[in-house]
């Protein structure tokens, strides 16, 4: 299978300073968002960081290690990302979501924590498949999608897991098959949460570059007023 990507990173209108990051290995087929805590000191730092410690680790994959584990290797990232901040920030620590995927054959892995997210086009079908670790998640997850009208503002970007803030840390896992055709994108809030998934979806399915895609989607979050720093990351799949 044969796999076309492109990543893009872009500070967005109205933030001071781009505190989101991505990784591709195209070699060993590894993507991966990341997106700092604007709310707490070195947001920036600790995507920056997730970055590099993913380049020094993910050739570990040539030799098996980790299999599709993803969670022991986000796991290891994050314990040094935990120490790290708490030595640069000890009273609040620092802090970043990381949406990480690798495919390995006809398989699409995800490692997942926090409310950055990964979907699939299939056929014209748009499918997220992460749950964001938000409040705002938690209270739908309990009481259902009435719970959206008693929802204090600040739930939706109130994060209940991500990298950084706690050396024991619970990292989803999915695994989904693939086919050519598929159409996969990576995305931090920037987007996702400002570009409605009709149009995301509209925009994966089009006869477009992947960098084409990217370049786009970016775009239509700045032409709603760009709130957040917005990063994407899109693959094509083809024979």
């Amino acid at each position: 299978m044969q796999i076309k990507a492109h990543g893009l990173t872009d500070q967005g209108k109205v933030r001071r300073e781009n505190q989101d990051a991505f990784f591709i290995d195209e070699a060993r087929r590894v993507y991966a968002v990341a997106d700092g805590l604007g709310g707490l000191p070195g947001g920036a730092d600790a995507s920056r960081r997730i970055v590099e410690l993913l380049k020094d680790r993910t050739p570990r994959f040539d030799s098996g290690g980790n299999g599709g584990d993803l969670a022991d290797f986000i796991i290891g990232i994050n314990q040094i990302i935990a120490n790290e901040s708490a030595d640069a920030y000890p009273i609040t620590g620092s802090g970043s979501t990381l949406t990480l995927c690798r495919i390995v054959n006809d398989q699409l892995l995800i490692g997942h924590v926090g409310d950055s997210a990964a979907y699939l086009l299939r056929e014209g079908r748009l499918e997220k498949l992460t749950m964001d670790h938000t409040m705002e998640q938690e209270l739908i997850s309990e009481h259902g999608e009435a719970a959206r009208q008693h929802m204090p503002p600040e739930y939706p970007h109130t994060l209940t897991r991500c990298i950084g803030q706690e050396t024991q840390l619970r990292v989803d896992q999915t695994r989904v098959q693939i086919r050519p055709g598929d159409r996969i994108l990576l995305c931090t809030d920037g987007l996702n949460k400002v570009v409605a998934e009709h149009e995301i979806a509209e925009t994966l399915g089009c006869d477009l570059s992947a960098e084409q895609i990217a370049t786009r989607l970016t775009e239509k979050a700045n032409d709603q007023s760009g709130p957040d720093n917005i990063t994407v990351i899109s693959l094509i799949l083809s024979d």
